[in-house]
This record gives structure tokens, sequence and C-alpha cells, in this order.
């Protein structure tokens, strides 16, 4: 199985989450993120070297773009139910990729056809 990290996930990694950091620790070879999750986690305010330790340390893992299949996908999502743009963005790469997505929001993704991982 292969993994998408949601953006949260990164978020509780770099803030010493001990089941995060377990989590991608043993997964790390398997898991990839989204060009979003990328944008949003950047989009906190880190100092110059923070910034510096976020940027490779997300650089160290597969990196998914968005594509025009993407964007379709996450345009037919939003037809069956209202989800965030950011977030309809990150599961319709999780959808086109069969990918499981790991996140702390499973209220976000449960109502689609996708296989989600909660880490507690």
């Amino acid at each position: 199985m292969k993994y998408l990290l949601d953006s949260n996930i990164i978020i509780y990694y770099l803030n010493g989450d001990a089941g995060v950091y377990s989590f991608i620790s043993r997964n790390k070879d398997v898991s990839t993120v989204s060009i979003i999750t990328y944008y949003e986690v950047l989009n906190y305010d880190f100092s110059a070297d923070e910034e510096k330790i976020v940027r490779e340390f997300l650089d160290s893992f597969e990196m998914v773009n968005i594509s025009k299949n993407i964007i379709n996908k996450a345009l037919e999502n939003r037809k069956s139910r209202k989800i965030k743009m950011a977030d309809n963005f990150i599961l319709a790469t999780a959808q086109l990729f069969n990918l499981e997505l790991v996140t702390r929001n499973i209220k976000d993704f449960q109502s689609f056809d996708i296989s989600v991982c909660s880490i507690n």
C-alpha cells in the first residue's frame, strides 16, 4: 500500500507528535505528498532556518503535481459534496493514484470513495 500524507499529518510530524513520527518513520518509503500539501505546509510563518528544514523534509517525499485529471476528479467530487478546495485536490490525488489517504480529519473525507487511515 502507498500512502498520501495529508497536510495535517506533516504539521503533526513537524510538531513532534509521537504517533505520526512513528508512522512516517515506518512508511516514508511508501508515502507521497501532494504539491498542495507542499504549499499548505510552507504557508506557515517559519523562520528562514526552519523553512529550510521543512523544505528539505518535504522534498524527501515523492511529490504529486496537480494535473488536469486531478482537477476533473475534484470537480466531480465537488458535485457530490461540498469540500474545501485544498482537501478536494488532495482527495482527488489519492483517488486517481489509488493511494490510502493518511489524515487526522477523517470526517472531511468519509463520504467519498477513498481508503482513509487515521493516526491518533
